[in-house]
């Protein structure tokens, strides 16, 4: 990244002076911060008067099907598995708006982001899953070859055993709001 300072910090105590940014944005991120209020703050802290946060996280009910896919799935084979939409924060409408208002930020505005994810078969979809990124990544490398496997096979009969490319809609809910 020429040109770019990148620094190692946490959400919740940014590395970055006060009013230091036209805008702060937490991507797909929120819901794994220890605590998101103070990421929240941070965010407002360290943007000038007048500046932007953003924040988005995926709709883990259903919005975002692949993983609305997945978590069912292996639900299907495990009941005990971790579905996001039951275990994390964010995923539905207003709760990034309610916790920027809280962090003093002015003027925000939800609503939802809706876009497509092409893939070039099931087993272009399924890598994904393979990289062991992200929580369902991580549920699916945790187990066994034959778990996976019933694993695999469940998530390519719910998707309707596809032959060749297809394509999955997904929804993330943001707010944005001002300093």
């Amino acid at each position: 990244n020429p040109g770019v300072d990148v620094r190692l910090g946490k959400a919740e105590l940014l590395p970055f002076p006060d009013g230091a940014f036209d805008a702060a944005l937490a991507q797909l991120v929120l819901h794994f911060a220890s605590d998101p209020a103070a990421a929240a703050r941070e965010m407002r802290r360290v943007l000038r008067p007048e500046g932007r946060a953003a924040a988005c996280v995926w709709d883990f009910t259903g919005g975002m099907r692949m993983l609305r896919l997945f978590w069912d799935a292996a639900r299907a084979i495990d009941s005990s598995a971790p579905d996001e939409a039951s275990t994390l924060r964010f995923g539905q409408d207003g709760e990034i708006g309610s916790l920027f208002t809280e962090a003093g930020l002015r003027e925000v505005k939800t609503g939802a982001l809706e876009v497509e994810a092409g893939y070039q078969d099931f087993a272009d979809f399924w890598a994904g899953f393979l990289s062991g990124s992200g929580p369902a990544g991580s549920f699916c490398v945790s187990l066994g070859q034959e778990r996976q496997e019933e694993l695999r096979e469940e998530l390519r009969r719910r998707l309707g055993d596809p032959q060749g490319p297809f394509a999955l809609t997904a929804r993330a809910w943001y707010a944005v709001g001002s300093s």
